[in-house]
């Protein structure tokens, strides 16, 4: 018999600075932008311990803490999808429906993970949830001087098989990269380009190829520019997109998302904690 499971998708954000040029003081006791990059989860931590309501552009969220474990904590988040029933009496009524899913955030400023599980009662994209979580902490971030940007984790293979599937037709390929500050995933970028990000004080940075008229690029995982910017982006730093002749639409990294699976019994059967253990152990 088939084991019901619960799928997560999982995506990265990262915390950068709104102005690396400021000039005094930031807020409170904060005097540098360094000193802000080294407290920024501490500053994301205090939002998380108060998160009860994320406002999508359609829909209501509701957030309930379920615990927390260590840096990780975990949610049970609801979005408001109301019913209309036919009655006995030949009517219609409106019933409150509040579909669940679970959301775990991982505030180690190494790791900075954050799982959404599938629920298409609530959402058709867990990216949906993500984008309502950057837009709900974005306002209450700013006034510390800081921004959050939320990537998905997609498996490189993924890139490379869309690069065998059209070989010969691939016209241009777009990296948005988000500014790099986590030392982990960021060491597979070429030191100019990282200058470059921050020298500039962009939060992104858009690079693009393209072939000339009537050609196709050629595009080798042995370029190590190309294996580095594609790495950093699969780990969450960005996302990719690639123009394809004969192919309409952008094909984007983004749709072939990374996830993980848990079983319904051990999400029923356990506590908080130790369902964030089995998250932390699966992410590593």
């Amino acid at each position: 018999m088939k084991k019901n499971t619960h799928r997560f998708e999982i995506y990265r954000y990262q915390l950068l600075p709104l102005d690396r040029f400021f000039q005094g003081d930031l807020f409170d006791d904060v005097h540098s932008v360094d000193q802000l990059i080294t407290r920024k989860n501490e500053f994301l931590d205090e939002l998380l311990q108060q998160m009860r309501i994320i406002s999508g552009k359609q829909t209501q969220i509701i957030a309930r803490s379920l615990g927390k474990s260590g840096y990780f904590y975990l949610y049970r988040f609801a979005a408001n999808r109301s019913l209309v029933r036919e009655t006995e009496e030949f009517t219609e009524e409106e019933l409150d429906n509040w579909p669940s899913f679970l959301v775990g955030i991982w505030n180690h400023p190494d790791k900075q993970y954050i799982v959404v599980e599938e629920r298409r009662d609530a959402f058709q994209h867990t990216d949906t949830v993500t984008s309502a979580i950057e837009s709900s902490l974005s306002p209450k971030l700013k006034r510390k001087q800081l921004g959050i940007y939320i990537e998905p984790l997609f498996k490189e293979e993924e890139f490379w098989e869309i690069v065998n599937r059209y070989e010969g037709k691939i016209t241009e390929i777009t990296f948005e990269l988000i500014t790099p500050n986590m030392a982990n995933i960021s060491g597979v970028l070429s030191d100019d380009l990282k200058l470059l990000a921050k020298s500039s004080n962009t939060a992104r940075t858009q690079l693009s190829i393209s072939a000339p008229a009537d050609s196709a690029l050629n595009v080798e995982k042995s370029d190590e520019q190309i294996e580095g910017l594609v790495k950093y982006s699969s780990e969450g730093g960005g996302n990719i997109s690639l123009r394809a002749k004969g192919v309409r639409r952008k094909i984007r990294t983004a749709k072939t998302k990374k996830s993980l699976e848990i079983d319904e019994v051990e999400i029923q059967g356990q506590n908080a904690e130790e369902i964030v253990e089995a998250f932390k152990k699966m992410l590593t």
